[in-house]
Formats: C-alpha cells, sequence, structure tokens
C-alpha cells in the first residue's frame, strides 16, 4: 500500500487530533501531518490517541498545506463544501483510488472542525471526496469523518497480516473425497452396488465449499479413523484358539 498521510488543516480541539492519531494507529497507515495545529500537545490529545501515542509524538507540523503535501502523488480533500459541478469521490471511490497508487506517497486532507477547507485549500487537493449524510445532520465530527475514510483505505488495500486462502488443487480436493466415500462404504452408510451414484450429492456438497488445502488434510485424517474403525467393527470375531486336555 502506497503510504498514506492524514493532513489536519487548523484543527480546533487537541482531543480531534488525538483521536484521528488512534484511527491511523488502528489502519496502519503511514502518519499524521498536521497544519497550523496551534497548542496541540495536551493531556486530552494523549489521552484520546490511547496506544498510538507514537503517532502524535511523530506528528510532522507545516505551516500551510502546500508544504504538508508537497511531493504527494495523490491529494485527496474532503468537505461537505464545494460547487456541485464537480464530482465528489466516495470514501470507498477514493480508497480504490489510493489501492491503484502502487508506489508514492498520498494525503488525504481534512479541515477545520468549524469552517472546514478553504477555496484555495481545495484547490490544492486534485480530488474531492465526500462522505454521504442524512440531510438532517450532514456535518460529521472530524475524527468520525478519518474513521470512515481510514476503514475504507484499510479495506481496499487487505489487513497486512492476512494470508490468502490456499484452496485445494482439485487433485488433493479428489484424494480427499475418495477417502471420505471409503469410509462410507467402510461403516455402512453407502451401499456397496453402485456407491458413486448415491455419493454424487456429497461431491456436489463439498464442491460449493470450495475446501482449502487445510480443510482436505483434516477430512483425509478423520475419514481415515472413521474407515479404520468400521472396517475392525466389521471383521468376525477373531476364533479363540482350542487345546487339547
Amino acid at each position: 500500500m502506497a503510504p498514506v498521510h492524514f493532513v489536519l488543516v487548523r484543527p480546533r480541539r487537541p482531543e480531534n487530533i488525538g483521536a484521528v492519531a488512534r484511527v491511523i494507529g488502528n489502519t496502519g497507515l503511514a502518519g499524521l501531518r498536521l497544519v497550523q495545529p496551534g497548542d496541540w500537545r495536551t493531556v486530552g490529545a494523549f489521552r484520546m490517541a490511547w496506544q498510538a501515542e507514537e503517532v502524535l509524538e511523530e506528528a510532522a507540523v507545516f505551516p500551510t498545506l502546500a508544504e504538508a503535501v508537497r511531493g504527494c502523488r495523490l491529494v485527496a480533500g474532503l468537505s461537505g463544501r464545494g460547487r456541485e459541478a464537480i464530482r465528489h469521490l466516495s470514501p470507498r471511490e477514493l480508497a480504490g483510488e489510493v489501492a491503484a497508487i502502487g508506489s508514492g506517497e498520498v494525503a488525504v486532507v481534512f479541515g477545520n472542525e468549524s469552517s472546514g477547507l478553504t477555496l484555495e485549500e481545495r484547490s490544492l487537493c486534485q480530488r474531492q471526496v465526500r462522505i454521504p449524510a442524512s440531510p438532517r445532520q450532514p456535518s460529521l465530527n472530524l475524527a468520525q469523518a478519518a474513521m470512515i475514510a481510514a476503514y475504507e483505505i484499510f479495506l481496499a488495500n487487505g489487513p497486512a497480516t492476512e494470508e490468502p486462502v490456499r484452496r485445494a488443487t482439485a487433485e488433493q480436493a479428489e484424494r480427499a473425497l475418495l477417502t471420505l466415500r471409503d469410509a462410507m462404504l467402510a461403516v455402512g452408510f453407502l451401499p456397496p452396488e453402485k456407491p458413486e451414484a448415491r455419493f454424487a450429492e456429497w461431491r456436489e456438497l463439498f464442491g460449493r465449499a470450495g475446501l482449502t488445502e487445510r480443510e482436505t488434510r483434516m477430512m483425509m485424517a478423520f475419514t481415515r479413523r472413521v474407515k479404520d474403525a468400521g472396517t475392525r467393527a466389521g471383521k468376525p470375531p477373531a476364533r479363540s484358539g482350542s487345546g487339547t486336555a
């Protein structure tokens, strides 16, 4: 994922800065940039940044938005303002564009809590983003807006620790199914004459499930035990040895 920085322009409340720092920590974004934040290193800010205090400690401060976004390949501004003639992206559409960047830094810009971004600041943003909301209350808290944008970016790029699911090959799935069929025969669940006809529904069931490699190994280990138990149960009782008197 391209490094994504959240840029807060003239934030008024230190607690909001701390809350956004926590959002960055939650979603693994690159960091926090502040434009004219005033006195923001407060107890309230660090309290709201619980377990993401290092994001606050490493936050970069800039005198202007132009300097804060310098060198970024994509700059997107979140605002409820702006001319309707300009197409505003949704946070999900923004996340798709961020995911497609590949390399280079991205800046997602948030304006002042009460006045938002100025026209000049919006002009520095290549993309305008608006979070859909009810007309009854269209204004979101700064930290809420940051969480929505960060969550969509996080989902679009995928958690860094997530491992891809390894689907079983056709050969692996077939071996597991044959082991299951043999176990069903051993315990008398399938008829010995033409068992495949009755087993067809089981094939369809596991075909819909889309077995993974691990699941095929689990199924084979279990069904082998079932087959062994069924085979032992079906054997005639062993004769006791006869002695001569």
